[in-house]
């Protein structure tokens, strides 16, 4: 008994290692981050701006705001200010249900009215850390083996992916944790049921946590097809036909639920342009290989250092050489130690049919969301990274005991091997979402503290466009935002507000124009005495003057 304590203690130590080394890496990337992605700022814009987006708002565009607005409209005084139906409203209007945004509300809340990155980053590092408690515990449950999940919940924690999973300020690090969960709810569900039962606090769970990934990001639902539908089937091969009631009973409320919660998920889904979108991507033919090739090289650079196509090889080429040994020489049905007791599992167990489930569900995933998606981005992947990570891991490990006759040179070597693709692929590869260059802009800009700003969008985006920048507007007297491609809007902006003294020009979208070609194309709206870059990161910065007031 002191014994299995002592083992017990030891590996609570190890997984509390990997959780602090964890937080340690996602606090120095979080400090290193100096830009943001779009989506970002709409984020918070989503959570506390009562408006939707700031180019939604009557008279905004073409008009001067205080620098001030900004800070107002991205933050919440406090907890006293608290308004859900905010977020609640915004993704009515919007494309995603709204749960994530009530999270980055009630943070916004916390900082008292201060915009911070900080607001957006601290809940993804919290439900990284709660993924990475459920990651350990699932691959526990599955390998029944305590050094492998601790091995596979380090492999996704101190990952490339893991890192731009908890910097980039949207849902898919909550969507992550929630998966996760789903995840370790079902392989519980298993257990249960090979008793005869399912238990009244695992069908709560699964209840909670698929109504709340519901509400968190529709393709959810993807995975739940996969998972619920691979358990679902299973119940209906055992014949267990009382707890395919139960089991179906419990998804279809939560799904239920979900709609009574939020009514237009519906429309989302089938009649708005995001899910139309979906649907038209299904249907179209399209370049699909090209998708998953693409969105295939993105996981493996942030999962495995960009091995994974040669990784996969070498483990293919020693199950085909061991089988080709085994039909010349073959095996014993299965090692057994000292007691009798079978040690290295031979052949097809209930371990590598559960992994191959869950293999399944992520590949399953993946192959619907590179065909349905948007854009083909790492970040709709996110969440599966941790379900590739535990593949990975037992496939390679399981391989290995083909050949070793010590399951614990195994674990060592697999463990190796991670740590030594981890090491390499902070060398190789690239945390995404930090926009490091941004510094550089940081630092460009800090003079220029005071100036007012106009923003001039060239080739047609959008006019939201000019929101990615909307952290640093604070920081400025008054912002004008030109319609896009309206070079007469500087002009616009001359003559209703005094800018002799100097002006900040944002410049976004030029393509290849020259310097000449902008400066040229601005001089016959208004004259320019100065016209200085002072960065090119995330755009064009110039500092002007006026040779004279504008006609």
């Amino acid at each position: 008994m002191r014994k299995t304590g002592k083992k017990q203690y030891v590996v609570w130590l190890a997984l509390a290692v990997v959780l602090l080394v964890q937080t340690v890496m996602m606090v120095y990337f979080g400090t290193q981050k100096s830009g943001y992605h779009l989506d970002e700022m709409l984020t918070y814009e989503l959570s506390n701006y009562p408006e939707m987006y700031f180019s939604r708002t009557e008279g905004f565009v073409g008009s001067w705001v205080d620098g001030q607005f900004f800070q107002d409209a991205l933050t919440v005084d406090g907890l006293g200010d608290l308004d859900y139906s905010i977020a609640y409203r915004n993704q009515q209007k919007d494309v995603h249900p709204p749960l994530y945004y009530f999270i980055i509300h009630t943070v916004s809340a916390l900082f008292d009215g201060r915009l911070s990155k900080w607001a957006g980053i601290l809940p993804n590092m919290l439900c990284c850390l709660l993924a990475t408690v459920l990651l350990y515990a699932a691959a526990n449950r599955l390998m029944k083996n305590r050094a492998l999940a601790l091995i596979t919940a380090a492999v996704w924690a101190w990952s490339v992916g893991g890192m731009s999973t908890a910097v980039f300020i949207r849902m898919y690090a909550l969507l992550t944790c929630i998966i996760m969960a789903l995840v370790l709810l079902h392989l519980e569900a298993f257990d249960n049921v090979r008793q005869g039962v399912l238990k009244k606090t695992t069908m709560a769970g699964l209840f909670l946590v698929t109504l709340m990934g519901i509400l968190t990001q529709y393709y959810f639902l993807i995975i739940c097809f996969f998972l619920c539908g691979s358990f679902f089937l299973y119940l209906c091969i055992s014949r267990r036909w009382k707890l395919v009631l139960q089991y179906a009973v419990v998804e279809v409320a939560a799904l239920c639920a979900a709609v009574v919660l939020f009514p237009t998920m519906l429309y989302h889904i089938f009649g708005g342009y995001r899910g139309e979108e979906a649907f038209s991507n299904m249907v179209e033919g399209g370049n699909f290989l090209t998708s998953i090739k693409t969105i295939g090289t993105a996981i493996s650079r942030q999962v495995l250092n960009g091995w994974l196509k040669e990784g996969v090889l070498v483990l293919l080429l020693l199950l085909v050489a061991y089988l080709v040994r085994s039909r010349i020489a073959p095996p014993r049905r299965g090692r057994r130690d000292s007691q009798g007791e079978k040690k290295v599992p031979q052949g097809w167990t209930v371990t590598d049919g559960l992994v191959a489930t869950v293999a399944v569900v992520a590949l399953g995933y993946f192959a619907i969301v590179a065909k349905v998606a948007p854009y083909k981005t790492d970040r709709y992947f996110f969440g599966i990274y941790p379900l590739f990570a535990l593949c990975l891991v037992y496939l390679t490990y399981r391989v290995l005991l083909l050949w070793v006759k010590k399951p614990q040179w195994c674990v060592l070597a697999v463990a190796v091997l991670s740590l030594g693709i981890t090491v390499a692929s902070y060398q190789m590869q690239t945390v995404n979402y930090i926009y490091a260059p941004y510094q550089q802009r940081q630092e460009a800009l800090a003079p220029y503290e005071g100036y007012p700003v106009v923003t001039l969008t060239i080739y047609a985006s959008g006019d939201y466009s000019a929101d990615v920048f909307a952290m640093e507007f604070p920081m400025f007297s008054q912002v004008y935002r030109c319609k896009n491609g309206d070079y007469a809007g500087v002009k616009q902006a001359a003559q209703t507000r005094d800018i002799g003294d100097g002006f900040l020009l944002y410049v976004q979208d030029y393509k290849n124009m020259t310097h000449e070609a902008i400066r040229e194309a601005l001089e016959q709206q208004v004259k320019l005495d100065q016209f200085e870059l002072l960065t090119e990161a995330g755009c064009r910065v110039y500092f002007c003057t006026l040779e004279e007031a504008t006609p």
